[in-house]
């Protein structure tokens, strides 16, 4: 059984959107180019049935989801869980959009300490600036006991943090999430291709 105790968060970054809104329509608006619905369907493929998980185990997989309001985040979460079961719940949260550290930490730290995996789906530069935050605290470079499973997991570079790109980190003993900026461990950094 998963600890409880052992927390985890994936930060995943929209996947590519188009360079323009729709006709009449805001930044806010922009849609998924098809590079990144294509990206987003792998990142699934991976995650969900009958993926590989990136090593980790089906219980891991994030129970609640943070996600901007924007359509290129809403899109990128619809299509990169819709294989995962059960189905995470997702909330769409307008703090998201443009979120610095301190805003996405702070929407994090909301989240019911019961619940012990947590993703978030938003938007350069905040959540690259996240991921490195988060990396240069983290007390291992790879956790080992992450590291069992059929292709177990892999490190990649932190920055840049572009479309798609999933960083997933392990908080071992942490009571809630309002301390999700301490003692982190990098179970990896994965982008396209998935």
């Amino acid at each position: 059984m998963f600890d409880q105790q052992r927390r985890l968060l994936w930060i995943l970054r929209h996947a590519k959107a188009k360079d323009d809104p729709p006709s009449g329509g805001a930044d806010h608006d922009r849609a998924l180019a098809p590079r990144g619905r294509h990206d987003a369907r792998a990142l699934a493929r991976r995650i969900g049935q009958p993926g590989d998980r990136f090593g980790l185990q089906s219980n891991q997989l994030p129970q609640v989801v943070l996600c901007s309001t924007s359509e290129r985040t809403r899109e990128t979460a619809s299509l990169a869980l819709a294989r995962c079961h059960p189905e995470p719940e997702i909330r769409y949260l307008r703090a998201l959009y443009g979120a610095s550290v301190e805003q996405v930490v702070e929407e994090v730290a909301k989240v019911d300490p019961g619940v012990s995996s947590i993703m978030v789906v938003g938007h350069n530069p905040g959540f690259e600036d996240l991921v490195g935050r988060l990396s240069a605290k983290a007390l291992d470079p790879v956790d080992a006991d992450a590291m069992k499973g059929p292709v177990g997991l892999q490190r990649r570079s932190i920055t840049p943090f572009p479309p798609c790109a999933l960083a997933v980190f392990a908080f071992p003993g942490l009571r809630s999430w309002a301390e999700a900026l301490t003692s982190p461990t990098l179970l990896g950094v994965f982008q396209p291709p998935y």
